[in-house]
Parts: C-alpha cells; sequence; structure tokens
C-alpha cells in the first residue's frame, strides 16, 4: 500500500499525484482539524505535489478561493482547469491570478 487511496474514477486515473482537487481538500481539512487536534500532535498539511514533481505552499484561504473558483465554471471549463493545474505551469497561472 502506498498511503495513497485509490478510487475507481476515471477522471482520477490520469494523474500521478493525488488530484489537485482532493490536495487542496486536505489543506482545508488540516487547518479545520487544528482545533481539536493537540497543538503537540498537529502537523498541518499546506502544500500541494503537481504530477510534474514541484511541490507549492498554499494556505487554506487560498485552498478554499481556488476550490471556489472551480466550483464556478461550468463542469466542461472545470475539467479542462482540473487537468492543467495538475501540472506545475497550470498550477503557476493559476495562483498567480488568485494572489
Amino acid at each position: 500500500m502506498t498511503g495513497r487511496l485509490i478510487f475507481d474514477d476515471v477522471f482520477d486515473t490520469d494523474f500521478v499525484e493525488m488530484s489537485i482537487w482532493d490536495q487542496l481538500g486536505k489543506i482545508q481539512d488540516s487547518d479545520s482539524a487544528k482545533e481539536v487536534v493537540k497543538p503537540a500532535k498537529f502537523k498541518p498539511v499546506n502544500s500541494v505535489v503537481t504530477d510534474d514533481g514541484k511541490e507549492f505552499v498554499i494556505t487554506p484561504k487560498e485552498a478554499a478561493m481556488i476550490k471556489d473558483f472551480l466550483c464556478g465554471l461550468r463542469t466542461a471549463y472545470r475539467v479542462r482547469v482540473l487537468r492543467d493545474i495538475q501540472q506545475s505551469k497550470g498550477l503557476t497561472n493559476l495562483l498567480r491570478l488568485m494572489r
């Protein structure tokens, strides 16, 4: 077992890493967990890894902004943008717009 959750989902099969959508969700979950986890045991998740191996530090607020932006797109565009941000070039461009 690699420690990654495997889903029988056609969309996720093209990705090397966990989908950026799921990684952003983990950042948000980590932020909400800090209220219930003891400080000594809390290890926040604050980064995502693209399929080309680049790591990006993203705040919980930025994660929420990106997910809200994606939810506002029509499905066809959302799928295209999700595939684009799975690579560092696409994520860099999106973060530049968000920041």
